[in-house]
């Protein structure tokens, strides 16, 4: 049987680019174009950048560094990758890769069988912006992609020089806004509590939908309104950046106490949260979800 409908497809360096995880990307093949043999993505990666640690399910992949210095991580073992240098991804292997130096990079990701291409689009904007963790984590399980956090420790990173300033003016803010968030939910200060966050968070609560504008402001001033928290800390176990956004993830615990006197309980969990800088300079939070706090 001959397939049809599939024609020899072409296209150029012309090619307008999408923004994955807000990254200038360009579709050069897709599954609908290679009867799902392959889809080939190109991406363009700024200095600092690193994926997150993450898990394949359903393809494996292949990269191919066209310009810049990058490292890689697969199963824990890193690998130095400049200019023409193939590394293969098998499915089912945790791995992710980082942009090394001062210089941006660029690869090609092969995905066989085709299918992944099919997340880039759904996780793609068509400027840039940084990435939305709960449609992230959504639509990653939906092409079973695990998002296991940020990469783990490389030993013997070599020294870089890029952006060294605005990374720790970045991440002492974030430190910062994180302090706030704490003090204020230990005081039982809603204003302060909410000022944390930017105009267009999104935050999933445990037992919630995915919270934004009145409704967020509805469900914290209901937790307020009944609850103290008391000893409420947030303890980051790691955190990886992304142009101008931080994403963290990490442990909180707290004691839970009723105001209409009901005993008091311990509670605490996993968060993941994302900062950015916003237009203004300020840096909030973005988006924000965490469990272990009664529904």
């Amino acid at each position: 049987m001959i397939t049809q409908g599939l024609q020899p497809y072409v296209n150029t360096a012309e090619e307008p680019p999408i923004y994955f995880l807000g990254l200038p990307t360009i579709l050069r093949a897709t599954g609908q174009a290679t009867n799902g043999a392959f889809g080939l993505v190109e991406n363009l990666m700024p200095p600092g950048f690193a994926s997150p640690y993450h898990t394949h399910h359903l393809e494996d992949e292949a990269f191919y560094v066209l310009e810049g210095e990058m490292a890689f991580v697969c199963d824990g073992n890193w690998t130095l990758a400049g200019p023409s240098t193939y590394v293969f991804g098998p499915r089912n292997i945790p791995h992710g890769f980082k942009v090394l130096g001062d210089a941006p990079a660029r690869m090609l990701l092969l995905c066989t069988p085709g299918g992944f291409d099919q997340f880039v689009v759904e996780m793609s904007e068509p400027t840039p912006a940084p990435p939305d963790m709960a449609k992230l984590m959504a639509v990653a399980a939906k092409y079973r992609v695990d998002i296991l956090g940020p990469l783990p420790e490389q030993p013997d990173v070599p020294a870089r020089s890029t952006n060294a300033r605005s990374s720790t003016s970045l991440k002492d803010a974030v430190d910062r806004v994180r302090a706030q968030h704490v003090a204020a939910v230990n005081a039982g200060d809603l204003e302060a509590a909410l000022d944390v966050f930017a105009p267009d968070v999104a935050v999933m609560p445990p037992g919630q939908p995915v919270l934004q504008g009145a409704a967020l402001r509805a469900w914290f001033t209901h937790v307020f309104a009944n609850f103290s928290l008391q000893g409420f800390e947030i303890r980051p176990d790691a955190a990886a950046q992304y142009g101008n956004a931080i994403i963290e993830h990490g442990n909180w615990n707290a004691t839970l106490q009723p105001k209409n006197g009901s005993p008091s309980q311990p509670v605490g969990g996993t968060y993941v949260t994302a900062y950015a800088r916003l237009a203004d300079g300020s840096v909030r939070v973005i988006r924000d979800i965490f469990n272990g706090m009664p529904g």
